[in-house]
């Protein structure tokens, strides 16, 4: 699962160095139906679009319950998901992400992030939705069986992928294992507020180990 993530703009994937990338306002606590920076592919060509998190399918209504996550394993099976995956797949640049854990003292937010501070590639799929006034493109995140250095924090993460992996993921749907190193460590409640925001949302919180 990935319900929160961060994406400041400072580094963007190496596979779009020629493209002009967008001025953008760091988000350091991405929410449900905000707007993101999405890379996808147009005749052949990536391209940077901002999409909103929450998979909107052309057929769907409006809904306050649409997905941010789908998952790997049923994404090729699920009629919601099928054709987002065949046509429309997408990466999402992010510095890290949010999980949080369940402890004797309530949910505890950790933020995963590469160890080097490279840019995340979030493998995603994404949907043109229309009502015949307005517009608009939504994305969801793909996720998998968490990894034995997070699966403490939580049993699901997303799917990462590496910068060579980026065109056979659009073009093809293929990934890897993931092999990414991450630190991963806890942070203050206050990102559990959508409307919270600054890079101090990111600062490792002290324990009793520090």
């Amino acid at each position: 699962m990935c319900g929160r993530f961060v994406f400041s703009g400072n580094n963007w994937p190496d596979f779009i160095d020629d493209l002009d990338k967008p001025e953008i306002q760091p988000n350091y606590n991405t929410s449900p139906q905000d707007e993101s920076p999405v890379v996808h592919m147009e005749a052949e060509q990536f391209k940077i679009g901002s999409m909103q998190w929450g998979l909107r399918p052309s057929w769907s209504k409006k809904s306050s319950m649409e997905p941010i996550n789908v998952r790997i394993e049923t994404v090729q099976s699920k009629p919601m998901f099928r054709d987002a995956y065949q046509q429309r797949r997408c990466i999402v640049p992010a510095d890290g992400w949010y999980e949080w854990m369940t402890t004797p003292r309530g949910k505890v937010p950790f933020y995963h992030h590469p160890t080097d501070n490279s840019v995340l590639l979030l493998a995603g799929i994404y949907e043109q939705w229309s009502n015949g006034e307005n517009q608009m493109q939504t994305f969801g995140l793909l996720t998998q069986e968490a990894t034995p250095n997070v699966a403490h924090v939580h049993n699901r993460m997303p799917v990462l992928l590496k910068s060579f992996e980026a065109k056979h993921w659009i073009q093809e749907g293929k990934v890897s294992i993931d092999t990414t190193e991450l630190e991963v460590y806890p942070v203050a409640r206050e990102v559990n507020k959508s409307s919270a925001q600054g890079a101090h949302l990111i600062r490792r919180l002290r324990t009793l180990f520090d």
